[in-house]
């Protein structure tokens, strides 16, 4: 029993040593031939970065060159890329999208398979490898992204393959971009330029070079509307800024606080390139322009009226003053051709209504001031208060009158009215039909202006005159003046 114990202890024991016997031979074997092998290519191992596979001896990539003639002359043990998988994994190079080289195989045309002075292995510094196949000149114009400018291709694209883009990226837009950039800075509120939105960085960046600031591909006025339709911005009159390509002045590119991407808020905003004095600081303010709403009467790009008005006047002043008191027949000039601004500022005045003007200066600027002037004036004349006889835009009445004939007159001369007019005795040689009842102010036809009836105005002038009484004819008394119809 002892006896078969020592026996076999001793075959195991011959069996380890056999084995180790030639393990020892087979290495002494592979490394006395790769030793063979640096005595003609001691070069390939003289660079600073070397490649893991030489520790492992040359026979781990190659047989033996000189007994094996059918295999090319590097003697490869498999074709590449699967030499090259047995120890980089498989995945990294089969992604969605793949580098033209990796898809054809082509390690070593941009890895030295052995040792190179360049980190990974590459045969050629970034970023003079990738210009072997890729155009130089898309990094070479005035403005150059960071990244392209430091050489970090890779920092950007991947060298092999990747699930995210056509382009290699090694993220999606635009989380590639905010590795660098700020997200709070450029997707941080909720307005957000819709490009932006949808992580589309390119559609105004150019990523590599541009000639232009902040790496735009083309001039705002071109760029912009690449999405933004030309023809409605660029119709009739032009807005100055819209004009010049200028969109930044007014929009931010990325995101804003404020809808529509703008810079600041109405009326703000506005007061960037219009003189604020203009719009505030008067006694009455347009309530449009009071509000800070500009964009009320105004459009921000381009319109077909002056201005750049919504619409043209008075269509647009209608939006909100379409009332009772402009529907009249008869229509007060300026209102009739819709010339609005001719009696009112747009914007602020210091006089009620947004008058452009006081009364009856304003109205001078229409009407001559020949029958208003004359040595006696009618008191509202007198004190400006055209409005207290005429409405301003339209009225029913003749004149612009505010009442019918004389009802305008017995508002403040209803004595008038009420008893004989006049009260003067007629000259003996002055005959009438009616004797001791006044004389007839309606229904009788006026003798000194044919087609009309006598009213107040047949003997007074409503205005001024140059004798008392307002007489409309020469009369220094009441009874001169019936000479000029009776004779």
């Amino acid at each position: 029993m002892m006896l078969t114990t020592r026996r076999r202890f001793t075959v195991v024991l011959f069996t380890l040593l056999c084995t180790a016997f030639l393990a020892l031979s087979t290495a002494g074997s592979a490394g006395a031939a790769d030793q063979d092998c640096n005595k003609c290519h001691e070069a390939m191992s003289k660079g600073r970065v070397q490649h893991a596979a030489l520790k492992k001896g040359c026979s781990a990539c190659h047989i033996d060159p000189h007994a094996n003639k059918d295999r090319a002359v590097l003697s490869l043990k498999a074709d590449q890329p699967d030499l090259c998988y047995d120890c980089h994994s498989r995945g990294l190079f089969l992604k969605r999208y793949q580098h033209k080289p990796a898809v054809s195989g082509k390690c070593t045309d941009c890895h030295n398979p052995h040792s190179s002075n360049n980190v990974k292995l590459l045969t050629v510094t970034l970023p003079d490898l990738c210009w072997k196949c890729h155009d130089k000149k898309i990094a070479e114009r005035q403005n150059v992204h960071f990244p392209t400018a430091a050489a970090q291709c890779t920092f950007c694209h991947d060298a092999h393959s990747s699930d995210n883009h056509s382009k290699l990226l090694t993220f999606n837009m635009p989380e590639l971009c905010f590795r660098c950039h700020d997200k709070a800075a450029i997707a941080g509120t909720t307005s957000v330029h819709q490009p932006v939105l949808q992580g589309k960085c390119t559609a105004c960046h150019d990523p590599h070079s541009q000639s232009s600031k902040n790496l735009l591909p083309a001039d705002l006025k071109v760029l912009c509307f690449n999405c933004h339709e030309k023809s409605t911005y660029q119709d009739g009159i032009v807005h100055e800024p819209v004009a010049k390509g200028d969109c930044l002045s007014c929009h931010q590119s990325h995101q804003s606080k404020n809808e529509r991407l703008l810079e600041a808020k109405q009326p703000d905003l506005c007061y960037k390139c219009h003189d604020k004095k203009n719009f505030t600081g008067a006694k009455y303010g347009h309530k449009p322009v009071a509000g800070g709403r500009c964009t009320t009467c105004h459009k921000p790009h381009n319109s077909k009226a002056k201005n750049l008005l919504t619409k043209s006047t008075p269509a647009l002043c209608f939006e909100c003053h379409m009332t009772d008191e402009l529907m009249g027949r008869e229509k007060h000039g300026p209102y009739k051709i819709g010339m609005c601004s001719g009696c009112h500022a747009s914007h602020q005045s210091q006089n009620a209504k947004l008058l452009i003007g006081k009364t009856p200066d304003l109205c001078f600027t229409c009407h001559t001031t020949e029958d208003f002037k004359n040595k006696y004036v009618h008191k509202p004349v007198a004190e400006g208060r055209c409005y207290d006889c005429h409405g301003i835009h339209t009225t029913p009445y003749k004149g612009l009158l505010k009442a019918d004939g004389n009802e305008a007159c017995r508002k403040c001369h209803s004595s008038a009215f009420n008893g004989r007019h006049p009260e003067t005795p007629l000259p003996p040689d002055i005959r009438v039909k009616a004797k001791g009842s006044g004389h007839p102010i309606d229904k009788v036809e006026d003798p000194r202006r044919p087609g009309r009836q006598m009213s107040c105005v047949s003997c007074h002038n409503p205005h001024s005159s140059d004798w008392k009484g307002l007489f409309r004819y020469k009369a220094e008394k009441p009874a001169n003046l019936c000479q000029h119809c009776h004779r």
